[in-house]
């Protein structure tokens, strides 16, 4: 009887430990029941809640190769998407993969900008989620063909310095070019602190250094300045589109840094869309909640006043006045407009305030 030399006998491949998060408890306890029943995985860790930072202590605790994670939670959007990112900045040994409930494009551009090696839709088949946990764990990545493509549009529309011939741009350090990049996108001094492991004075006196040698004020003349540059736009000829309307976002970005309220809609709106600016979830929240505080204070403001108009208005006259406003209320045209229409009804206003 012949016999089987034990030095010749592979050892075991030890299976990938997931952590799952998904949208809810019975969801995680599902998914993990279905991955143990394959050699290949081992469900070490299953979150019971959407806090991140239960889902920190799991990945602390258990130590995982994977983590699945669900963006969207029930009872709260996109929390799965703040808890892959702390994951990412605080384990980057732990490869991500981020559930969507649709492949849509701005869902995985947000997916792989909080850390995700990969994306997967809850309409595909489970062996394929098999095949993506495992690649993952490889590290590398999981997109598919129309995926990977939202990712190279982002790419190639995020402001950046790299290929741009300018002196100026030649004068920054390594560094300074990071940052630049990131207040250029609409990350906030936090957000970029955090991503390069600086404290967030350091990266405020980064942009004092970068604005000076650039030669601007703030991080949407910053933000011109690269797009333009980037696509062979002089100072000149961008500001001939600005005065023709072809190009009136410009007017409105610097009326919203100043605090108007509108400005700061029509900002949110357009980078909600993708309309006349990159389509950018993070600026598209920023101008939104910004002219949604600003509105807050302007109503407040505005009540105070008219409480004490009213006892000097007849209350006739003030009963017209309310039927009035109550018909002009009820005209949505703002909301129902193309934010490129806003940018051109709004200019004649914003440029008459002289907004430099």
């Amino acid at each position: 009887m012949s016999s089987i030399s034990l030095s010749n006998c592979s050892p075991p491949v030890p299976p990938i430990r997931i952590l799952i998060a998904d949208r809810n408890c019975m969801g995680s306890q599902l998914l993990a029941e279905s991955l143990d029943r394959d050699s290949r995985f081992e469900a070490v860790a299953v979150s019971a809640t959407a806090a991140t930072t239960d889902i920190l202590s799991a990945v602390s605790a258990r130590k995982p190769d994977v983590a699945v994670i669900s963006a969207d939670f029930d009872g709260g959007a996109k929390k799965g998407l703040r808890a892959a990112r702390a994951v990412n900045a605080h384990y980057r040994n732990v490869h991500i993969v981020v559930l969507l409930e649709l492949s849509a494009r701005e869902s995985v551009i947000a997916a792989f900008r909080c850390g995700a090696k990969g994306v997967f839709c809850r309409s595909k088949p489970l062996d394929e989620f098999r095949a993506c946990i495992e690649r993952v764990s490889r590290g590398e990545i999981w997109a598919n063909c129309v995926e990977t493509e939202y990712l190279l549009e982002a790419a190639r529309n995020a402001p950046s310095c790299d290929g741009i011939d300018s002196d100026k741009v030649g004068m920054l350090s390594k560094r300074e070019v990071q940052v630049a990049e990131g207040a250029a996108q609409g990350y906030s001094n936090k957000q970029i602190a955090d991503q390069f492991r600086l404290s967030e004075h350091t990266v405020k006196n980064y942009l004092s250094r970068i604005f000076e040698k650039l030669g601007v004020s703030n991080r949407f003349e910053l933000l011109f300045l690269l797009f333009n540059e980037g696509n062979g736009l002089s100072s000149r000829a961008v500001g001939r589109n600005v005065s023709g309307l072809g190009n009136p976002i410009e007017v409105c970005l610097k009326a919203a840094e100043e605090g108007y309220a509108a400005a700061q809609f029509i900002v949110g709106l357009a980078h909600l869309e993708g309309d006349g600016v990159e389509k950018n979830g993070h600026s598209a929240y920023y101008w939104l909640r910004m002219a949604e505080e600003n509105s807050s204070a302007v109503r407040q403001r505005s009540r105070a006043l008219t409480q004490n108009l009213k006892t000097k208005i007849n209350p006739a006259e003030l009963k017209g006045l309310e039927r009035r406003i109550a018909i002009g209320a009820q005209n949505d045209k703002i909301l129902a407009s193309k934010p490129v229409d806003l940018f051109k009804q709004s200019l004649p206003l914003l440029t008459h305030r002289q907004v430099v």
